[in-house]
């Protein structure tokens, strides 16, 4: 669009007397609100002009009559005479709708060229005021393109709204049952050396064998060369070749280019792994700002139909995960599904514990780990038990194995506290949770319709423990 000056200096005179002198007369209070929703005092060109429109202005807030005399003697020392006259000797006119957005125009016209001055001057904090006043003069006065504004936002609007033919057959889909959801992003958080790695390599090697994932891409920051040899890598690596792309030690450069060309695929049955996620953050990870950027990142992978896990850090001495978290909660806001991975030292099993669950789909699940790099699930009370847990079971099952009756509840609750000098409600805990697990309760009419307890046969028991893998 040109933005030259279009009126003359006289046209402009003209244009702007106009206005004045049809404001003066009969004290038309309906053209001023004509001019308070579309000019102000500053887009007259000539500075008498502006104080003759900020005088009739003041004279209308306070309800005052407003006249050719009024006018002049409320601000007379301010006031050229001169100019006056030559306002009042102007016609006034019953509609003035199309000099109001003339002179609106001129005066938009004027601060472009002030600022594109500026701007050319070496000012390029003024573009975005320069691009703003461009749209303001392009809109000014004219309904028409107003309309057309309207009919084009609405259609952005329309091509943005939720489609719910895209959602109603929409289902969760998971990778591994109640634990992993494909096409979404989780965390899995532990403490140092605890086992994330370890537990997520074991995890990939596992979704391919079984077809759930097509590809896998693991983005390794944390361990060495000689650490994921100790973790049959080249085992795996031979054994899916393609389908397990694993980085290690990458340049920023490197990870820059494998990130943008991911973002242009379509992902879907693509598993991508950061391990662990501080290795990919650009500036500070208590940065919400530069942690919010990663995340944003890691749902663009996932908008191309990706489902992404990444490892991250809990602090070492804090108990409390709200606090202990390490960096930015940003971390936590985007995840659908969130793990604390813990380790039972005394069963050598792996606890994932949920902390968030978008969908409340997820649940406590725990493995033991096999060297040839695969789980087994194992049952989440099994899985949790501590050597004291241990030590109380294992007098139960004596104390009920070497009873000539079937003991009751009491029988079994007292011998355990009295002889261990146990917690009683440890042990009642302990008994409520072994049911069905290594021993079963019924009722009998030798001690008034009481619950008994025996033993269930071992190798049930094994079979119930031991749940398998993938399903």
């Amino acid at each position: 669009m040109d933005y030259s000056i279009k009126y003359s200096v006289e046209c402009l005179l003209g244009i702007e007397r106009v206005i004045l002198s049809s404001l003066i007369t009969n004290n038309n209070t309906d053209k001023i609100e004509d001019c308070l929703k579309i000019i102000e005092s500053k887009d007259f060109y000539y500075e008498q002009h502006g104080i003759v429109y900020e005088t009739i202005i003041r004279l209308y807030n306070r309800d005052k009559k407003i006249d050719e005399h009024t006018v002049f003697l409320s601000n007379q020392q301010n006031i050229n005479e001169q100019y006056y006259v030559d306002i009042i000797a102007t016609t006034p006119l019953d509609t003035i709708t199309d000099y109001l957005n003339q002179l609106k125009k001129y005066s938009y016209e004027r601060q472009i060229k002030i600022v594109a001055t500026k701007i050319k001057e070496g000012d390029f904090s003024k573009v975005n005021e320069l691009q703003d006043i461009k749209e303001k003069l392009e809109n000014i006065g004219n309904k028409k393109d107003l309309r057309q504004i309207d009919e084009k936002f609405e259609k952005l609007i329309s091509s943005l709204d939720l489609n719910i033919n895209k959602i109603k057959n929409k289902k969760i889909e998971y990778l591994y049952d109640q634990f992993i959801v494909k096409n979404d992003i989780i965390m899995f958080v532990a403490r140092p050396g605890v086992g994330k790695s370890l537990m997520a390599l074991a995890l990939c090697n596992m979704l391919l064998d079984a077809g759930k994932i097509e590809r896998i891409f693991y983005l390794d920051g944390d361990n060495s060369h000689i650490t994921i040899k100790s973790r049959n890598i080249e085992f795996l690596k031979n054994k899916f070749g393609n389908k397990l792309n694993y980085f290690i030690e990458l340049s920023d450069s490197d990870m820059h280019i494998i990130i943008k060309e991911l973002k242009k695929k379509d992902l879907t049955d693509f598993l991508i792994v950061f391990d662990s996620i501080k290795n990919f953050i650009i500036g500070d990870r208590n940065s919400h700002k530069d942690v919010t950027e990663l995340m944003n990142i890691l749902k663009e992978l996932r908008n191309n139909g990706a489902s992404i896990v990444f490892l991250h850090h809990q602090n070492k001495l804090n108990k409390d995960f709200n606090s202990a978290f390490s960096g930015s909660s940003a971390f936590m806001e985007d995840v659908a599904i969130a793990y604390e991975l813990k380790k039972n030292e005394d069963k050598q099993t792996y606890i994932f514990i949920p902390l968030k669950d978008r969908n409340n789909i997820s649940n406590y699940i725990a493995f033991t780990y096999n060297q040839d790099n695969t789980l087994t699930k194992v049952d989440i009370d099994y899985a949790m038990e501590t050597k004291e847990d241990i030590e109380i079971r294992e007098l139960i099952v004596n104390f009920i194995k070497n009873q000539k009756d079937k003991p009751i509840y009491s029988e079994i609750l007292k011998y355990i506290v009295d002889s261990g000098g146990y917690n009683k409600d440890k042990v009642n805990r302990i008994i409520q949770r072994g049911k069905d697990k290594h021993w079963r309760a019924s009722r009998v009419l030798r001690e008034n319709n009481k619950l008994v307890f025996e033993l269930i046969d071992s190798q049930d028991n094994q079979d119930k423990l031991l749940e398998g893998d993938i399903k």
